[in-house]
């Protein structure tokens, strides 16, 4: 991606996390940075200058709630895209789309779902204790739920050596109703339990809920981080969740590291702002 698009990109996902932060705090709900996000407001006040995405985060409860919100009065110019409003998605949380944006990794080109220049919205559920042994059975099958409708959609990773085990059981898991994987998704995941202390990402790609989690209390003390010219949510111990997902989290990565690693097929930011 060119460096006249990227600025582009960060420019609409600006635009878009100014007005989420605002419904946010209009209507109580506490968000966080999460992954990259995080990473970029820390160590560049703002984004992570070769990123693409941003990630936000907020506890099942307020994420239902979030959701519940934007649906009955979106944000202007956007869509929200969960399995609920758009009937060919394929990812366990949601995306805020930005209208008359395209954004389409290469593995879901055959894809019918609605795509656009986005923001990640994952919800984080109720954990007894980072690593359990339970925690990340549960969230392995999850992972093979999410690949199998990835299967029904038309989604297509390629994957080498052991690792092409996951395509053939995503197969054989995707002759089920896509509702009904959704639903044994959802029993398997979700946990109301709010006197366990931590909250993890049990739909994080690359990170396990040893990683990435918090302490439920995180949420009661956010704080506001400079982000380019606006400001986001974090948590005041920041610091120590990115030591958990990159140790050395202020070193930068060699040179031929830099990138978003989302394998771009098509982009258009079409004049949008």
């Amino acid at each position: 991606m060119d460096d006249a698009t990227l600025n582009a990109v960060h420019q609409i996902q600006i635009n878009m996390i100014n007005q989420l932060h605002h419904v946010c705090k209009e209507n109580d709900l506490h968000y966080t940075v999460v992954c990259g996000s995080l990473l970029g407001a820390i160590r560049h006040k703002g984004f992570i200058p070769w990123d693409d995405d941003m990630d936000i985060a907020l506890v099942r409860e307020d994420y239902d709630r979030l959701i519940d919100v934007l649906k009955n009065k979106p944000i202007e110019g956007c869509f929200l895209q969960d399995f609920s409003t758009d009937e060919h998605y394929y990812q366990p949380y949601a995306k805020l789309l930005r209208n008359n944006t395209v954004y389409i990794e290469g593995y879901r080109k055959n894809c019918k779902a609605k795509n656009g220049i986005f923001i990640d919205i994952f919800p984080l559920d109720h954990i007894e204790k980072p690593g359990q042994k339970s925690t990340k059975i549960r969230r392995i099958i999850s992972r093979f739920i999410t690949f199998a409708i990835w299967d029904i959609e038309g989604c297509h990773m390629e994957r080498k050596g052991k690792k092409k085990a996951i395509n053939s059981v995503a197969a054989v898991i995707s002759v089920l109703p896509k509702k009904k994987l959704i639903k044994l998704q959802r029993n398997l995941v979700i946990r109301n339990r709010p006197e366990w202390k931590y909250v993890g990402s049990m739909f994080s790609s690359n990170y396990e809920t040893n990683q990435l989690y918090f302490e439920l209390s995180d949420f009661d003390d956010l704080i506001e981080l400079p982000f380019e010219n606006t400001v986001v949510n974090g948590p005041k111990k920041g610091e120590l969740n990115l030591k958990r997902l990159y140790k050395d989290y202020m070193k930068f990565p060699s040179v031929e590291k830099r990138n978003s690693g989302h394998d771009v097929y098509k982009i258009e930011t079409n004049g949008v702002f």
